[in-house]
């Protein structure tokens, strides 16, 4: 090889490196200068650990200030990624599993095989302690998602976590933290389960009051930013950083939790006496739409989770019966169509026209207004719904809140259905049917709701079940204020209509057995067929649906209540006045000198109002 050829060579070879330490400097001018910033955060990235500081979710409280929730300080167990992947890490777990030296372990194994086995030591500790399946964490370590914090176990209680800790530190198996959490308990066991509904793993409210109120009582978590050495050890720098968690706010109920477990205790005893496929129980202060107690089986564990969570009373529609036919009646005497006395012949219990057949329990002759719905006659209150006449009826239905959601502060309610009268469904029987309770589907909360009407003089309230929204500290954020809807009849009507459902439980009423010592009660029975599945499949033969609603004392209302039985089991009959009735006696009777309701006491006269009512007939 000649000079020359030496010298382009070297020639060549300088300019190479010159052209590459070019690019070198470049580069390193670009990380230092230009990428500095950048570079900077995705290494302070690498240091730092952001550990979230739960925010306490907030009570929930009785009317009179009984704590119905509690939260449980716990601890959830957290993976990283980052460390688990850490060949330091990974060493000294699987030097203490060989009971070597980690310089050993080194020479014994490759970084893959070091890796390996120390996924497997570690999920067989959690498998063995929590019960975490295998897989996990390899899961974890190969997923690419960008998560480097994966919760592998949430609420586990400070004993077992100590535990665990002590257990990891023994074996030397790192990747893990233990962050401070809170779990939702329930003390009142199988009491308002589906009122309050529960929260998740997450402590996200599930159903009920804790859905619909989640985002008042979760409050807003904080957290804490510590920088972390290889070994997860933590180091003070400038870069930590501490935000304290907004604790969540309180919310009281309108529930009245004294009441509540009088009528939780009978529905057990009906359940047992019954066997129903299910019940229902609403009450509430007719004066104020506030509910006082919601009740239904069956339910679920909140514990568990098993069983039904849905609220009954707001979520399931049935066919009333017989308890709408105060619509008919309310209707009727607030147009000034008929008086109490008016009489109405009844058939003997059989009555015929062009496409209707109608049929009476017991062959009544003449019968009052008032007796209509002393007897329950069907007949007679188609008489009622044909001179008030289809549309005019179908307006009065909807003025009492029914085919709409009454508002109230809980989840998947029902809006209800019933036949429009200008609709292609409506036929030669409706009306009849709808007078009597039959082609209409209403809540248990819809019906007691109604019936609050005439129990407060005419007025439909907005049923309400939250009462405070507070802060921690005790300020009131929110108070909900009795909201009137609309006036349905006037106060001269709703009194007619009262002392009609006072004659259902006087003697000779269907109503008898909802008597209560010491009070005058007002009420109403209802007993319908139980439809099949598909509703155009028509009714069970000998299974019905069986209620009773009814309002205390007569004179000055206090209490309004529902009860609802579906298809109850026993030998006897199986009517709203002898299944129904008897539950709302019982609870009735509990719940007046829980109120301190004096039974010697009547505040108003129980004769007929002189207020006004519209006169005239209609024509439809």
């Amino acid at each position: 090889m000649d000079s020359n050829s030496l010298h382009k060579r070297s020639f060549f070879v300088t300019l190479i490196l010159v052209i590459a330490f070019s690019v070198l400097s470049i580069r390193i001018v670009y990380i230092q200068i230009v990428g500095h910033e950048r570079f900077s955060e995705i290494a302070k990235a690498e240091r730092m650990a952001k550990t979230v500081l739960p925010a306490s979710r907030g009570q929930i409280y009785d009317r009179n200030g009984e704590s119905l929730v509690q939260n449980q300080h716990v601890r959830d167990v957290i993976a990283d990624r980052y460390h688990l992947e850490d060949i330091h890490v990974c060493r000294r777990a699987v030097a203490a599993s060989e009971d070597v030296s980690v310089r050993e372990i080194s020479q014994r194994y490759n970084s893959k095989e070091i890796r390996e086995r120390f996924i497997v030591l570690a999920e067989s500790l959690l498998n063995q302690a929590l019960g975490i399946k295998q897989g996990v964490l390899q899961e974890i370590v190969n997923n690419k998602d960008g998560r480097d914090r994966v919760v592998i176990f949430r609420s586990l209680d400070f004993v077992h976590a100590e535990k665990i800790k002590e257990l990891m530190k023994e074996r030397k198996i790192g990747g893990f933290r233990f962050e401070d959490s809170m779990r939702r308990y329930y003390p009142k066991t199988g009491r308002l389960v589906q009122v309050l509904g529960y929260t998740d793993i997450a402590n996200v409210g599930k159903e009920g009051v804790e859905k619909t109120l989640n985002a008042q009582l979760a409050g807003i978590p904080g957290y804490r930013l510590v920088e972390r050495t290889r070994r997860s050890s933590e180091v003070l720098s400038k870069y930590s950083k501490e935000v304290q968690p907004i604790n969540g706010s309180n919310v009281e109920l309108t529930i009245d939790m004294g009441l509540q477990n009088i009528v939780e205790q009978q529905l057990e005893f009906a359940v047992r006496e019954y066997a129903p496929e299910k019940i229902m129980a609403v009450f509430m202060d007719p004066g104020t739409g506030e509910i006082l107690s919601m009740a239904s089986r069956p339910q679920f564990n909140q514990f568990t989770r098993e069983g039904v969570r849905k609220i009954h009373p707001v979520a399931d529609r049935y066919e009333p019966g017989s308890t709408f036919k105060i619509v008919s009646l309310s209707a009727a005497f607030d147009r000034g169509l008929i008086t109490p006395d008016s009489n109405f012949f009844c058939y003997n219990g059989r009555y015929r026209e062009p496409g209707v057949t109608l049929r009476d329990h017991r062959a009544y002759g003449y019968l009052s207004a008032e007796e209509i719905l002393a007897k329950s006659s069907n007949i007679g209150v188609y008489m009622l719904a044909k001179k008030i006449g289809r549309h005019t009826f179908h307006s009065y239905i909807k003025d009492f809140g029914f085919t709409t959601r009454t508002g109230v502060e809980l989840t998947a309610e029902s809006s209800g259905t019933v036949t429009r009268p200008d609709s292609k469904a409506w036929s030669k029987t409706s009306l009849s049917r709808i007078a009597m309770g039959y082609e209409v589907d209403v809540t248990a909360l819809q019906m007691v709701n109604a019936l609050c009407v005439i129990a407060n003089g005419g007025t439909l309230y907005q049923p309400q079940i939250i009462q405070r929204i507070t802060s921690q500290d005790g300020l009131t954020m929110y108070r909900f204020q009795s909201k009137k809807i609309r006036r349905v009849i006037h106060e001269g009507a709703a009194n007619k209509v009262r002392d009609a459902l006072m004659a259902v439980v006087s003697k000779g009423g269907t109503g008898t057995r909802a008597q209560v010592d010491g009070f005058h009660v007002a009420g109403k029975t209802g007993t319908a067929y139980k439809p099949k599945s598909l509703r155009n499949q028509g009714y069970h033969t000998g299974r019905y649906v069986v209620s009773f609603m009814g309002f205390l004392p007569a004179e000055n209302p206090r209490l309004a209540g529902i009860i609802v039985v579906d298809d109850p089991q026993n030998d006897g009959s199986r009517y709203g006045g002898t299944v129904a009735a008897p539950i709302f006696s019982k609870i009735a009777a509990a719940a007046m000198p829980y109120m301190g309701i004096d039974p010697r006491k009547a505040t108003r006269s129980l004769g007929p109002s002189t207020d006004p009512v519209l006169q005239g007939n209609l024509i439809d």
